[in-house]
């Protein structure tokens, strides 16, 4: 066999075996995207799995005895809180106002621009009533934290009770802002003039009795949002359809 003979032959085997290489590439490529899916698959399906138990007190924001305040909440002193309305747990066709009906018809669908498949059940039944507050400030001179729950063992201990950050925690509410800015905790992800639901996942971190007070950041001189739905809970919560409802553990 000549030299060129034996050259083509080389370049022939090599030119099978990069084809052969690159089919293999191909298969490697194809299982590692499976395995991607399949684990992200499991991984939601645990998530999902993982107990859902508030850990903040009044997750509904009824209001104390004076109907000026939230019972359980500790709300800044520049900041007025008014409730704006509760809507009964009670259906439409047991009496839920027409005006309750088209007022969660509008949360569902600005909330629809995050997640087009939410569902507020705007004309059914529910378990629990549900209050609407309005949080509005036209100063901003200390430190400008909003507001935010106590947590459920507040009963048992002194001070503000914060949470503790050794749990794996989702902050989370329904938000709409409608002038100023604010951000964090269960405002996190808010729009303004759109009803979002915000949440943060809270990791389990490293410092011994570490805690947190759950309370978004006033980033503007004056403001006004709505909350609906407010607190922190175990586990991770990444859809709005699982935020109606938490059970808390007096």
């Amino acid at each position: 066999m000549s030299t060129e003979q034996q050259l083509a032959a080389v370049v022939s085997a090599a030119n099978a075996l990069t084809t052969v290489v690159t089919g293999k590439i191909g298969d490697i490529d194809k299982a590692l995207a499976d395995a991607r899916v399949k684990y992200e698959e499991q991984l939601s399906s645990l998530n999902s799995r993982l107990p859902r138990l508030a850990v903040t007190r009044n997750f509904h924001m009824v209001p104390d005895a004076t109907e000026k305040l939230i019972d359980g909440w500790y709300v800044h002193t520049e900041v007025a809180a008014t409730k704006l309305r509760t809507i009964t747990q009670a259906a439409q066709s047991a009496g839920r106002p027409n005006a309750d009906v088209e007022f969660m018809n509008q949360v569902q669908a600005d909330v629809r621009e995050q997640f087009p498949d939410f569902d507020i059940r705007a004309a059914g039944y529910w378990r629990n009533p549900v209050n609407v507050w309005q949080m509005k400030w036209s100063e901003n001179n200390s430190v400008g934290w909003l507001a935010f729950p106590t947590s459920v063992d507040a009963g048992r201990l002194s001070g503000t009770t914060p949470v503790p950050l050794n749990n794996c925690m989702t902050m989370g509410a329904f938000v709409r802002v409608s002038e100023g800015a604010i951000d964090g905790a269960w405002a996190s992800g808010n729009k303004k003039g759109k009803w979002r639901w915000c949440s943060a996942q809270l990791m389990p971190d490293n410092f011994f009795a570490n805690y947190m007070h759950i309370h978004p950041i006033r980033s503007s001189a004056t403001g006004s949002v709505e909350v609906m739905l407010a607190g922190a809970c175990t586990g991770v919560v990444t859809r709005p359809t699982d935020w109606g409802t938490l059970l808390g553990l007096g």
